[in-house]
């Protein structure tokens, strides 16, 4: 059973959002330019491709005028096109009433509990990078079709990132290994002097081109020092 987590919670709305488009590309945690160029506003989910916000909020109850308009004064600065808040909990009639006055979407989505997610870092485990059968690939072309798995404690993988014409000799592999490791250690995405510190410490295990083994407490000490 999934945990109830706002964390969760938002990648169930990432999930349903990619569904509904594939060309739909997000990013989290990012820092956007606010119409006079001076000072940043810190975005939670922005959609690059159609400059909209998205609020995911998990909590018990409805949300309130508050959060409408928090959203609209963080479109204002950045100059988005939109914004949606997505709530388990409900709206309250003001927020309703707010939101559709300055043209935000209020999305009631329910928390599934029943759901594979992203599997949380939980201490004690590894990260394996791995070559998988042709039959898996999406192409007959493809016969380098790898992942980077999670391992727990317990030695039970599950895939983080799956890809096609994976070489994990490639330096742009390894920044991009980098990337996924942190982010999930992290939960949220990497500065790139931290992908960077993270290839000088662990890279020259990718360097033979093979199938490779990080220990969850390594790439646990490096976060930590970056958080």
């Amino acid at each position: 059973m999934t945990k109830e987590t706002g964390k969760n919670y938002e990648r169930q709305v990432m999930r349903y959002l990619t569904e509904q488009d594939r060309r739909t590309f997000f990013e989290l945690d990012i820092k956007i330019p606010d119409t006079t160029g001076s000072r940043n506003r810190q975005i939670d989910v922005w959609l690059r491709n159609t400059r909209e916000i998205v609020e995911c909020k998990h909590q018990a109850a409805p949300i309130g005028v508050g959060v409408i308009d928090a959203l609209f004064g963080a479109m204002d600065d950045v100059g988005a096109t939109g914004g949606r808040v997505y709530s388990h909990s409900g709206f309250s009639a003001g927020a309703c009433a707010r939101a559709s006055k300055v043209g935000i979407e209020c999305i009631e989505f329910p928390f599934e509990k029943n759901v594979d997610v992203y599997p949380e870092p939980e201490g004690g485990g590894y990260y394996a990078g791995r070559y998988m059968d042709l039959c898996h690939a999406a192409t007959v072309d493809c016969d380098t079709f790898g992942s980077v798995q999670y391992g727990d404690d317990q030695g039970h993988e599950t895939p983080i990132c799956v890809g096609n014409s994976v070489d994990w000799h490639n330096r742009q592999m390894h920044s991009f290994i980098a990337y996924v490791i942190l982010s999930h250690q992290l939960g949220r995405i990497p500065e790139e002097w931290a992908i960077s510190g993270f290839i000088d410490e662990y890279g020259e295990r990718l360097e033979s081109g093979q199938e490779w083994s990080i220990e969850e407490n390594e790439a646990q000490h490096f976060a930590i020092a970056v958080r």
